[in-house]
């Protein structure tokens, strides 16, 4: 439980200098394992630990890690510049109630994170509304994503996504803009233009050979509604890359028990 009168509850539980002697024993020790391991799975966290310019411009995105980053570009992520860098920070900020989607996408990108999520306290409607935020290092790596997603600081969708959306980048779209009406998918793409929500359904359409409709909410923004018999497609294209906090989103209900293995607790 956060204790709110810290003014970052997340402090107390800091082991940077482990977590930099681990790093350096992994780094140092001698490795005589011969097995081959898929590039981008056995990345360590990076938390607390100080990476030369020469080590953050030679970064790359594995696949997958570009398809989480993709799909969380697309709904709730932002890519931010600082005037100490002229390369760009993920960032992803959510409220408390998605803390556990929070840390499963930090424990993905821990690699690329220079300290943990950072708690905060905003007022909005003489409100207090607590969130989690994660901010990425500044690298190259994240700039180059940038000229996809944005014209004039502005997030847009470009027609390169029809190869940036994945199953993986679906999955996180979805985790981050999706909701459950009670009969099937709605993609909440409230900050896109009609055009570019017409893109993102022929991707949908020509690329997974999901149906989609369009459905206006408050009579201005635009959504995109998942037809409910492709529903099940959907769920089978992107169930274990899937949280199991955001399971609901799929309409899906399920007991522990009767879990397969394999998927995300």
């Amino acid at each position: 439980m956060f204790n709110l009168e810290m003014k970052n509850p997340l402090k107390s539980y800091d082991n940077s200098k482990l977590i930099k002697e681990k790093v350096l024993y992994l780094n140092n020790k001698k490795d005589t394992n011969k097995s081959l391991i898929l590039w981008g799975t056995n990345l360590h966290t990076t938390v607390g630990v100080k990476l030369t310019q020469n080590e953050l411009n030679i970064v790359k995105l594995p696949y997958f890690i570009k398809s989480v980053i993709i799909g969380i570009l697309l709904s709730d992520g932002y890519i931010i510049f600082s005037t100490k860098s002229k390369n760009g920070r993920l960032g992803l900020t959510q409220y408390l109630s998605n803390s556990a989607y929070l840390y499963f996408v930090f424990n993905i990108l821990a690699h690329y994170c220079p300290r943990y999520p950072i708690f905060s306290e905003k007022f909005r409607f003489s409100k207090s509304l607590f969130s989690l935020e994660i901010v990425t290092r500044s690298m190259p790596c994240i700039t180059e994503l940038y000229p996809n997603f944005y014209v004039n600081k502005i997030k847009v969708v470009k027609p390169s996504i029809y190869n940036d959306l994945t199953p993986i980048a679906l999955a996180h779209w979805i985790m981050g803009d999706g909701t459950f009406n009670g009969i099937t998918l709605l993609l909440c793409t409230d900050s896109y233009s009609i055009k570019e929500v017409v893109l993102l359904i022929n991707v949908l359409v020509i690329k997974y050979d999901v149906h989609c409709t369009i459905r206006y909410y408050n009579q201005h923004y635009s959504r995109i509604y998942i037809v409910k018999k492709y529903l099940p497609k959907i769920r089978k294209i992107v169930l274990l890359y899937m949280h199991s906090s955001m399971l609901y989103k799929l309409g899906i209900k399920l007991k522990k028990e009767n879990w397969p293995s394999g998927w995300r607790w």
